[in-house]
């Protein structure tokens, strides 16, 4: 059955990228961090794995069509690899050819981050800040590095990140 390719597929795929797919679909609905990275991550090669077989197997015993079947494994490849692709979206934020002389760096410990999705959004609402230049926050270690053409006030901050459902902390 088509069908059965289409569901071991997109099945497979939110398995996989559970930390971001799903996190960022509950974060439209303004749904905080549900920590599937955590519960979820040790088993992603499992999901990997179980996913390549079930494809394998759905291919060989139903012989979809060529055209059907790549776009089960694009739309599968795509939502494997979000994670990665959310990863590098959030880098494209951390600049490190910043040239002024005025610029006010400061350093910040966030609380509450699982995955890539809740390091999306303390990156988004942090630059939403009026003057800031740069945004590097670190999801291992959960630091945040602000760069910002002017003082920005702790309590601005704070709020941001509060807004986004975290907590921070400065650092001095």
């Amino acid at each position: 059955m088509i069908r059965s390719s289409w569901i071991n597929g997109l099945l497979g795929g939110l398995l996989i990228s559970s930390c971001c797919v799903i996190q960022l679909f509950l974060n439209l609905f303004g749904i905080g961090c549900a920590g599937l990275n955590t519960l979820l991550l040790p088993y992603r090669p499992l999901f990997i794995s179980l996913t390549v077989i079930s494809l394998t197997y759905s291919f060989f015993r139903y012989r979809p069509s060529k055209l059907h079947f790549t776009i089960v494994i694009f739309f599968t490849l795509i939502l494997s690899f979000s994670p990665e692709l959310l990863q590098m979206y959030n880098n494209q934020f951390a600049r490190n050819d910043l040239i002024d002389n005025e610029i006010f760096i400061t350093h910040w410990k966030i609380i509450g981050m699982h995955c890539e999705a809740c390091r999306a959004a303390v990156i988004q609402s942090l630059r939403k800040l009026h003057g800031i230049l740069s945004v590097n926050v670190d999801l291992e270690t959960g630091h945040a590095e602000l760069i910002a053409s002017h003082f920005i006030q702790t309590d601005t901050v704070i709020q941001a990140v509060q807004s986004a459902g975290f907590q921070a902390n400065k650092l001095v």
